[in-house]
């Protein structure tokens, strides 16, 4: 069960409205713990994490969510995120209080919707391979016509500015999240939506990813971030 304070900030509806009171008027705890934990991890982004691969399988990972607002305001919220052997989070504890919590959601954010977030223009930018931030992103993600984009390697956009991207992203991100694994290496994670396609077919997407390795540099990384095959 998580911490009471976030069954109060997160649990902001009614059991029936969670469907969790059987007909015959029982409360049903485990569907109720079940439902609270999908809404924690929709609530952090988490699950944009765990499909990213940021989470081990059966262990528990520390994740430092970062929120930054208009009026200069930075909030980190400490999480413990347990996986199972497959990979599935089914758990996660958390540091926040009321305080806390009601910055979260009342404070404006500083990359609010209402913004337009253009994509940065630059010819043969996605093939230009000393804007990637390393070669391995350069070699994973680069523009490619001879080759098909997938969800495991999105390709760049031909004409997008992609470091200008990458500096955008960082600086004036909508989510950023900091883990750490078992070796005790901080891995942060940007993450940004902008106004229009940055990948290729068919992998079209408006998301942007940029993975710092705050202690290897080389394992460091940025991509378009498509579900699609």
């Amino acid at each position: 069960m998580l911490p009471g304070v976030l069954v109060f900030i997160l649990g902001i509806f009614t059991f029936s409205n969670l469907g969790i009171v059987h007909a015959e008027g029982e409360f049903d705890q485990a569907e109720f713990d079940r439902l609270l934990l999908l809404d924690t991890i929709d609530f952090y982004g988490l699950n944009f994490l765990q499909e990213e691969g940021a989470f081990e399988k059966n262990k528990t990972t520390e994740v430092v969510y970062s929120s930054e607002y208009e009026d200069g305001t930075n909030l980190d919220i400490n999480l413990k995120v347990t996986t199972d052997i497959n990979g599935e989070i089914t758990a996660v504890i958390s540091d926040a209080n009321e305080m806390k919590m009601g910055l979260l959601k009342k404070k404006k954010p500083k990359n609010g919707k209402t913004k337009t977030n253009p994509v940065p223009y630059k010819l043969n930018g996605g093939k230009n391979k000393d804007s990637f931030i390393n070669a391995h992103a350069y070699n994973k993600h680069k523009y490619d016509s001879s080759k098909n984009s997938s969800s495991k390697a999105t390709q760049y956009g031909k004409n997008v500015d992609v470091k200008k991207l990458r500096e955008d992203t960082m600086n004036n991100y909508d989510n950023k999240w900091s883990t750490k694994d078992q070796y005790g290496t901080w891995t942060t994670h940007y993450a940004k939506q902008y106004d229009s396609n940055i990948s290729v077919k068919p992998t079209e997407t408006k998301n942007h990813r940029v993975v710092i390795n705050q202690k290897d540099g080389s394992k460091s990384t940025q991509y378009p971030l498509s579900f699609k095959n």
